[in-house]
Formats: structure tokens, sequence, C-alpha cells
């Protein structure tokens, strides 16, 4: 009943792309299925080092090239005891605690909107590159003066690969409620949507917004309180010996933050600015393209984050 589209295995986690095809039984959802899964590869995991156990043991030794058993010793605090009893499948399962491979829970997001099947496609299919990007290339996440997002150009400078995430929310709030003339930051509703949104950056959606509003500046604050992933769009142009205050430096440095700056912003007002930015927060949580370009090879520009439209 559930299709397995893509699977992607980092080192410390693992993305499954699931379709589900039919209706589930009455009485079963996602989570009985992951249950299942995360059961089955801790079992697996057993037989296997108990496979190695049994083949280290058998085949002797010789003097000087003792071979020791290979399973790892686990500390009683590393030990879970949330291995259920009886699989999925009804098998029953040995009630001694062993350790198990996943921790507990999981995150789960439904597709549903346009382009978002083909970004979390390429997000999964390039994140081994851009871990190990991370790790070989620093410098790629620090400056960036002619960024292409969804055809239009900026200055950036922070964490590129941001842009490569493909949940991004934008955060909007005008300086007054509409409905009761309030100050935003003070309804009720203000905070149960500042709230949802902390939530969804805690489990890894990048939050992208200019921070004009109280309301908005708020929910920067809390971001880069918390170290939650952040993309910052700003009227403030970024140049080559530009640079953010301390506190927004150290998030960049982090991987948090990403600070994005529009070249040929022309607005007038500071309320078409804010109403300019917030149009550009929206656009780049939608963007499906983003390259950089090298105005010192105008005949073969060459787009530098992985998987870039070209």
């Amino acid at each position: 009943m559930v299709e397995v589209w893509r699977v992607t295995i980092m080192p410390d986690h693992i993305h499954l792309l699931l379709r589900v095809k039919a209706e589930l039984p009455e009485g079963k959802h996602l989570g009985t299925i992951i249950r299942g899964f995360k059961t089955g590869c801790s079992r697996a995991w057993w037989q296997f080092e108990d496979e190695k156990k049994t083949s280290g043991d058998t085949q002797g030794t010789t003097a000087g090239n003792k071979k020791e058993p290979t399973v790892p010793e686990v500390s009683p605090s590393e030990i879970s005891p949330t291995v259920p009893e009886v699989s999925p499948s009804g098998k029953k399962i040995a009630k001694e605690q062993r350790p198990v491979l996943f921790e507990a829970g999981y995150h789960d997001r439904i597709i549903n909107r346009p382009g978002m099947l083909n970004n979390i496609k390429r997000y999964m299919a390039e994140n081994p590159l851009r871990a190990c990007i991370r790790e070989e290339c620093p410098k790629l996440m620090e400056r960036q003066l002619h960024l292409l997002i969804a055809g239009r150009e900026y200055a950036a400078f922070g964490n590129l690969f941001l842009l490569k995430y493909p949940q991004k929310e934008q955060v909007f709030f005008h300086r007054r409620d509409k409905a009761t003339g309030q100050p935003t930051e003070l309804t009720e509703t203000y905070q149960q949507e500042r709230a949802q949104l902390i939530r969804l950056a805690e489990e890894g959606t990048v939050l992208v917004t200019p921070g004009i509003s109280k309301g908005e500046s708020l929910i920067v604050n809390d971001a880069l309180e918390n170290h939650l992933p952040l993309i910052l769009v700003q009227k403030e142009p970024i140049t080559q010996y530009w640079k953010p205050s301390q506190r927004r430096f150290y998030a960049c440095a982090s991987g948090r933050l990403l600070i994005l700056a529009p070249w040929k912003l022309d607005e007038d007002s500071d309320y078409g600015r804010f109403h300019r930015l917030n149009d550009l927060a929206k656009e780049i949580c939608e963007a499906t393209e983003t390259r950089i370009l090298n105005y010192n090879d105008l005949k073969n520009p060459t787009p530098i984050i992985p998987g870039a439209g070209k």
C-alpha cells in the first residue's frame, strides 16, 4: 500500500520519499509503517552482528592473530527500551534489550504544492554531495556578490545551501492587525502563527523574511537565538567588504543564516520597500533555479551551487 520512491542515507539520518498508493487498513497509519521499518532494520543489524560473531568464533585463532568478536559494546544508557515485543508482521521479538539503530520518532511532510516534489527529489539526490562540500569547501558558504535566484540578481553572505532546502516558509506580518487595528504582535492570532513557524523551523523548514515589521523581527530573533535556519532579505547592499553584525556573522558561520540583498531595489518609499522585500521573500520560497554568476568569464558563466539550473 506504500511505495518507496527514493532513499538517501546520510551518516546520521535517512531520507525516505514515500507514496501511499491505497487507503491503509483501519487503525493503521504511517507511524505503523515507519515503526515496522525501523524495527526490521534493527533486527537485520542484530542478525548481521550475530553472524559476524559466530564466524569469528568458528574460524579459530592463530598465534599472534587472535580474532575478536565484532559485536559493538553498548553502555546501559545507549540501550533503548522502545523496541516492541511483537513486530508489525506478528513475529515475536527477543525480550532481551538490544541496541537499536534509530532514535524514537520521525519527521514527515506532505507534498502539497506544485514544484515541491521535484525540489525534494533534487534535495535528496544532492544531500550527500552538499555534506562533502561543506567539509571540503567551506569557502563556498561565505560571500557571493552576484547570485541569480528565479531570474533576479542578489548579493549574498552566509550559507548558500539554505537556498537548496525544499521546505521554505515565508514570514510576513503587517504592522497592525487589519481587523482590530492593534499592533500585530499583540494579537492571539500572531502568537499562534509565531509558534507554528518556530515549530516548522525546528523541524528543518527554512524561514524567509526581510524582518521589517515588529512581528517579523521577533521571529528573526527567535530563529537566531535558537539556531534555526533563516534566510534574511535586506535592503542594505552587500559589497565586497560588507559584513553583518557579530550575532548574524556567527549565525552565518554556523550554517544557520543566509543574508540576501537584491540589486537595484527601485522603491522610493519605506512602505514600497517593505512590500517589495516581502514579495521577494515569497519569490525565494517558490524559486527552483539558483546559480552563481561569474562575471570574470562572461563567455562561460559557471554555476557553482550543486544541481543549479544552467
